[in-house]
């Protein structure tokens, strides 16, 4: 499979709204993107190849429908740097590939920097496919939520839609674009990068039970990476909340409540 792209599919793996799957295969072994490649096409997938970033410059999959898989050695390249430039073009998925045992903190730095799972080679063809599959479907629910909250934003006149910039919850105030987080006696809270994410993620749906699948791929967190779990980064945000005084008279359980068998609903009327 030489670099370029792309392989046009087998089957008809779609992401469950009737499109093909797209996948973005960055490795410089040109005969492990053969076999990968092959593989993926003959399950339905359409895959883009390249051996590296100046393969797919020119490139224009819908990256809405796709999913990245990023070798994290690419010759002399770091494929960080790689994983970066791909971030300013897309939030499409990213599976990061090493051939080397990595340790926790590498994992989640590569998790904050925008990556949404690991795998650590040699692994099967079926394990990746079984992952991007998983990738795609969370993107979708994400695409999907975030479609729907426009709509509803033109219907309201623009007042919930996702690109306020500020928030009003509680007594509480959030500056998306500062990221800056006032409790309700205008003290500023310091927030985490998974902090931030996890509550815009729920002011944009506000009322809305979130599924663990959504948050996750909203917050760019993955379960595998210790404490950095869906459950614990609420749990977090819940004490954040708590210790600025809850809002209205209700604890952070309160205004993040916990849907059993739906995932977690921000229960506060927001505002801007």
């Amino acid at each position: 499979m030489t670099a370029g792209g792309p392989m046009r599919p087998a089957g008809a793996a779609s992401t469950g709204a009737g499109t093909v799957l797209s996948v973005v295969l960055i490795d410089d072994d040109h005969e492990f993107r053969s076999v990968i490649g092959n593989y993926l096409a003959m399950n339905g997938l359409e895959v883009w190849s390249a051996s590296g970033p100046e393969d797919f410059r020119d490139w224009s999959p819908d990256w809405s429908r796709s999913v990245i898989v990023l070798d994290l050695q690419l010759g002399g390249m770091d494929g960080m740097d790689v994983m970066r430039m791909l971030r300013e073009a897309t939030d499409a998925p990213i599976i990061l590939m090493t051939g080397h045992r990595i340790t926790e903190m590498d994992r989640v730095i590569g998790l904050e920097l925008g990556a949404d799972d690991y795998l650590l080679k040699p692994f099967g063809p079926r394990e990746l496919l079984a992952r991007i599959r998983v990738l795609a479907r969370r993107h979708e629910e994400l695409c999907s939520a975030r479609a729907e909250q426009g709509a509803r934003s033109e219907t309201d006149g623009g007042k919930g839609g996702v690109d306020r910039r500020i928030y009003k919850f509680g007594g509480w105030e959030l500056d998306r674009r500062l990221r800056i987080l006032k409790d309700p006696s205008g003290r500023v809270v310091k927030l985490t990068k998974g902090d931030f994410a996890l509550l815009v993620a729920f002011l944009d749906m506000p009322g809305r039970p979130l599924s663990r699948e959504y948050l996750l791929n909203a917050t760019r967190m993955h379960e595998d990476v210790f404490d950095r779990s869906v459950d614990v980064q609420i749990l977090r945000l819940r004490r954040r909340l708590d210790r600025g005084g809850g809002g209205y008279g209700r604890s952070g359980r309160e205004i993040i409540r916990t849907d059993r068998g739906a995932g977690y609903v921000f229960t506060l009327d927001v505002g801007s």
